[in-house]
């Protein structure tokens, strides 16, 4: 466990943690290159088709057209055009998602201990409702930020804040843990402390420039971080993760 962040969280007393969903609580699926592309393909329709819409990823380009929709009262129009494209590369993520490795025990654990958790994710609604339920999460994370609930997706820090608003807790207070330049950003963006899971949607190199306060490769070192114990409530962690793994 490292902690190259320009400011370290060691020491801090945490009342709360937000998680992102994928790469962070189940292995990352989404398929960048053809749902991008196809996800240009769409927003060219509406007219937008150069600068952040030819080189940007998923999340910006939704960001930099909410910028410019949003003020002129036209969001449920983008969310009209856009929300099916997006919404079918959740559900063919979905069929493969399988839980991280320690997921439902940590987050158990950080309930048992008194802690708050909770979901800002930027896939939509409906797959990641089904998934928290189908993985058992569900039970230990409220509130859940989709991107249904926001203007703009991390890297932008709406949704975090927004948590934090609806806990009354202090960025300082929190930890974010995701896994990606994006999560990075969006936990700074809120003031937030940030720890990221390896092997998710960002390689580490994609974080020369925005080194998190933590990287870590197992979320048992998260739990050991936040001195939480990894609970098991019957269920061995291994007999839940097979019993919640897509065949």
């Amino acid at each position: 466990m490292t902690a190259p962040g320009r400011h370290s969280a060691a020491g801090r007393a945490r009342s709360a943690v937000l998680f992102d969903f994928e790469g962070t609580l189940v292995d990352f699926q989404w398929q960048l290159g053809p749902a991008e592309a196809e996800l240009r393909r769409a927003f060219a329709r509406l007219g937008f088709d150069d600068g952040e819409f030819a080189r940007g990823n998923y999340a910006s380009m939704w960001n930099t057209a909410a910028d410019l929709l949003a003020p002129q009262g036209r969001l449920a129009e983008l969310r009209h055009a856009l929300s099916p494209v997006y919404d079918r590369w959740d559900f063919d993520a979905l069929g493969r998602w399988a839980p991280k490795p320690g997921a439902a025990g940590l987050l158990r654990g950080l309930v048992a201990g008194g802690l708050r958790a909770g979901v800002v994710s930027n896939i939509g609604r409906r797959a990641l409702g089904e998934a928290l339920g189908r993985f058992g999460y569900s039970r230990w994370l409220a509130p859940v930020v989709s991107r249904d609930e926001v203007t703009w997706m991390k890297p932008r820090a709406e949704g975090i804040l927004r948590v934090l608003s609806e806990w009354r807790v202090a960025p300082d207070e929190a930890l974010f843990v995701g896994d990606s330049r994006a999560d990075v950003l969006g936990a700074r963006a809120a003031g937030v402390p940030v720890a990221i899971i390896r092997g998710g949607e960002c390689e580490k190199t994609g974080l020369a420039d925005a080194p998190p306060d933590y990287m870590v490769s197992r979320l048992d070192e998260l739990a050991a971080l936040l001195g939480v114990r990894m609970a098991r409530n019957g269920m061995s962690q291994e007999a839940h993760d097979a019993a919640f793994r897509p065949d």
